[in-house]
């Protein structure tokens, strides 16, 4: 008997592994789904599903029509918009990729970090619309363009969420020459401090960070985390950095914090609509860069292949009745195998 894997984000000429279907007795269909109703009518009869957990609505509607998946192997870390509880009453492992793109998105906050610490983008500008060049005696132009700016030296990177990718960036910070500083609720401040990083709560977190970067999942208690309560508590000199996932933030606030001079600006990989519609007030905010989700991306010949093929070895995994090393529920683990276990 043969299974049906269906890959919902089908981009065409791009190899989502296939070939390790190879034996499984496997047929691939690529339908692409951006809604319930789509994913529904293209992976209603998939044993597997190929998927995006930050993207696409796997709502308890979606997950209740898949009778008989075995898995929902989602490409990239984030799987926020999966509902694991759905996907457990239907004894349906779902799975991430917890090791992709850490030094891709890890870098990228560093690049938000100085982009927005050293003003490149006001320069770029002032260069090219208004002929500036900063050196002596044009004093006038940097203090009007650059102010303020410090000594990177001087400055405190504050990490939220101490994971894979947010203990790179720290350890790059730590790099530069910053002090680095980080709070993760779920790591012990031993294992923080092991990697000479300093562990502080919530609030000193606020109080110290000249670039307090974002690192954490979505979740119950991190969506929204950053509104004008906390922000007010930030230095008003301070950057807030984003490549996790974008309602960590909550935007109209941030929006109003830096045209309200609460902190000084922000670099967002993500933002609460991903991506970014047209018209939407946070495109017309001076001292926001906005990278449209591309940190997860590196040209590096093996890293597309490792994105794209992970998930469908997890997906191989459980067509075989073996449970998928990166499975997200393992409290469903007894369930799973007991239904669809290789006996």
């Amino acid at each position: 008997m043969g299974f049906k894997v269906v890959n919902t984000i089908h981009l065409p000429g791009m190899d989502f592994g296939e070939k390790l279907l190879a034996g499984t007795g496997s047929t691939l269909v690529n339908a692409m789904g951006r809604t319930e109703d789509e994913i529904i009518a293209n992976a209603a009869d998939a044993d597997a599903v190929i998927c995006s957990g930050p993207v696409q609505p796997w709502t308890g509607r979606v997950i209740k029509s898949l009778a008989k998946c075995r898995i929902i192997a989602s490409l990239g870390v984030g799987y926020d918009r999966i509902d694991l509880d759905a996907a457990a009453d239907s004894a349906i492992a779902v799975t991430n990729i917890p090791a992709y793109c850490i030094d891709e998105v890890s870098a990228q906050a560093i690049a938000l970090m100085l982009a927005l610490g050293r003003k490149l983008f006001q320069c770029d500008r002032a260069v090219r619309e208004k002929n500036v060049n900063f050196v002596p005696p044009a004093r006038k132009n940097v203090t009007e363009i650059l102010s303020p700016m410090f000594r990177l030296s001087d400055q405190t990177a504050g990490i939220f969420g101490f994971g894979k990718i947010g203990r790179a960036a720290a350890m790059k910070a730590k790099g530069l020459g910053m002090t680095v500083i980080a709070h993760d609720p779920h790591v012990l401040d031993e294992v923080i401090e092991s990697c000479g990083i300093e562990p502080v709560d919530f609030e000193e977190l606020l109080a110290r960070s000249d670039y307090l970067s974002i690192h954490s999942s979505l979740n119950g208690s991190t969506r929204n985390r950053f509104d004008m309560h906390t922000l007010k508590k930030m230095k008003p000199t301070a950057y807030i950095i984003n490549t996790a996932r974008g309602e960590i933030i909550n935007e109209p606030d941030l929006i109003n914090a830096i045209t309200g001079n609460v902190i000084s600006g922000a670099g967002l990989d993500v933002t609460e609509n991903d991506p970014v519609p047209a018209g939407a007030p946070i495109l017309n905010v001076p001292g926001v860069i906005l990278t449209g989700h591309s940190g997860w991306f590196s040209a590096t010949a093996d890293s597309e292949k490792a994105f794209w093929h992970r998930a469908m070895e997890q997906a191989v995994y459980a067509l075989e009745g073996k449970w998928p090393p990166y499975a997200v529920n393992p409290e469903i683990r007894k369930k799973w195998m007991e239904r669809w276990g290789k006996k």
